[in-house]
């Protein structure tokens, strides 16, 4: 991106600034800005039953289209809006987007979830205020095969102006584009606020108060007083908000008991798994107990090198419970092998040949005297 600053007037997001401007009669009903006469707008919630959400006001005569969303995954954030303002004469406008809130935790889960949208926002690695505001450009205004970017800038005193408190380290950030609209060249300033802070280990940043002013090219500077007003004049209505806090307090009781249930079940998981665990070695201890014994009596019974054991009903279900076969051996007496293969070979110094096929014999490839066991009775 080029370094060529374009012309950023913060001040006139301030009232003060605006004070000169503004002419007044009924500031909530009726403000003029540079010859422009506003009226008040609404904006209501379709899912809320029509209750009316935000008032703001813009020039008579624009046209305006709103919407609010609602993500109950984001416990904190669940509501947003976004707002386009248009004069119906020439490119003019004022948009309000919606928050980028992304999130960033490092390891195998932000692989597995990059891009993917979660109770902290959408999984993308932290970028740099510019960078991010950029990206957010290119999505909006992609559509412009001629987008050009001009410019960005360091704006400190835009979280205080817009009266933002996103996090401790949130900067101001604007950038300017220029593209064709309808055979006819624009520009447009984007504005937000970028914001960044670690909790537990996991990076929560994004975007807010994004807004834009596009007006023809070369004409933005001297319209940017009417888009300032539009933006700061825009209020949450207290029902609206009495809504969100309701919302949000019943989100972070359900994630709460969420929590606990996971506890519980985590700890419950723990006791199975330790039950299973002691079951287990229950068992390998009883195995271990009736081979030792096995082996005893078959040294009892005379049993040695070359020797066969007297084997019980109980001996070769404890085999087959384990999945393996007793074979007389010339070494030890008896030596166990898996039940999975018919045929097992020794070569009587502890090396053995399993195998499925009838007809295979490690004498023809392989050195040494070897000789097939039979089964122990």
């Amino acid at each position: 991106m080029r370094t060529t600053y374009f012309r950023f007037v913060v001040g006139a997001f301030v009232i003060g600034a605006l004070a000169a401007k503004m002419q007044a009669s009924d500031e909530a009903e009726s403000i003029v800005v540079d010859g422009e006469h506003f009226t008040v707008r609404q904006i209501t919630d379709a899912r809320l039953n029509g209750v009316l959400a935000y008032r703001f006001s813009a020039p008579k005569g624009w046209r305006d289209t709103s919407q609010t969303y609602w993500n109950f995954q984001h416990t904190t954030h669940p509501s947003t809006m976004s707002v386009t303002i248009e004069s119906p004469t020439n490119a003019e406008a004022c948009f309000a987007f919606q928050p980028m809130i992304c999130c960033f935790l490092p390891g195998p889960r932000a692989a597995m979830r990059m891009g993917q949208d979660g109770l902290d926002g959408v999984m993308l690695r932290p970028m740099q205020p510019a960078q991010a505001l950029a990206s957010f450009i290119q999505k909006t205004r992609g559509q412009y095969s001629d987008l050009k970017f001009v410019g960005s800038r360091d704006l400190p005193d835009l979280p205080r102006a817009l009266a933002a408190n996103l996090a401790t380290t949130q900067r101001g950030i604007g950038e300017k584009v220029t593209y064709t609209l309808d055979g006819k060249p624009v520009e447009e300033e984007f504005y937000a606020v970028h914001y960044y802070q670690m909790v537990q280990g996991e990076a929560l940043w994004g975007l807010g108060c994004i807004h834009s002013f596009r007006a023809p090219a070369g004409t933005l500077n001297g319209r940017r007083n009417v888009f300032a007003a539009i933006i700061k004049s825009f209020r949450m209505t207290p029902e609206y908000g009495q809504r969100i806090m309701m919302v949000k307090q019943k989100l972070s009781a359900q994630f709460a008991a969420t929590m606990r249930a996971d506890a519980a079940e985590v700890n419950a998981a723990r006791q199975r798994s330790a039950q299973l665990t002691a079951s287990e070695n229950q068992f390998l201890g009883n195995v271990d107990r009736s081979l030792v014994a096995q082996r005893a009596q078959s040294a009892g019974a005379g049993g040695g090198p070359g020797g066969g054991a007297t084997r019980t009903g109980n001996d070769g279900q404890d085999d087959y419970i384990r999945g393996v076969e007793t074979m007389n051996d010339p070494v030890t007496g008896t030596s166990q092998h898996s039940l999975t293969e018919q045929y097992h070979w020794t070569d009587g110094y502890g090396n053995y040949r399993n195998s499925n096929d009838a007809s295979y014999d490690p004498n023809h490839a392989e050195n040494g005297s070897w000789q097939l066991m039979t089964p122990a009775q």
